[in-house]
């Protein structure tokens, strides 16, 4: 299965990230978002896992960017142009230092 040919989901629905989850162009996309998430955000980071809410947090960002990207292709966008659309989803802002 594609990004093109995906299921529709919507953010924050557990069964249609449990779906999600199973396409490893999504996977890759997850990791990504955990990367920079992690890199430019540690303290958010940090604040999230104590909370627990981190997983969730990482997963709901990386399904939006999902639905972004599929949206933008299926729209005929050439997937250079889609990601920059998602690009505040996959690298967050720096954090300032005082947070």
């Amino acid at each position: 299965m594609t990004l093109n040919d995906a299921p529709s989901t919507l953010p924050g629905n557990p069964d249609s990230i449990l779906e999600l989850m199973q396409l490893p162009a999504f996977q890759n996309l997850l990791a990504k978002v955990e990367t920079n998430f992690y890199r430019n955000r540690p303290k958010e980071a940090a604040e999230l896992e104590l909370e627990g809410t981190i997983r969730f947090t990482l997963q709901e960002r990386a399904a939006q960017a999902w639905e972004i990207l599929k949206e933008a292709r299926s729209s005929g966008l050439p997937m250079d142009q889609a990601q920059e659309l998602i690009s505040e989803l996959v690298y967050p802002p720096l954090e300032s230092d005082d947070n």
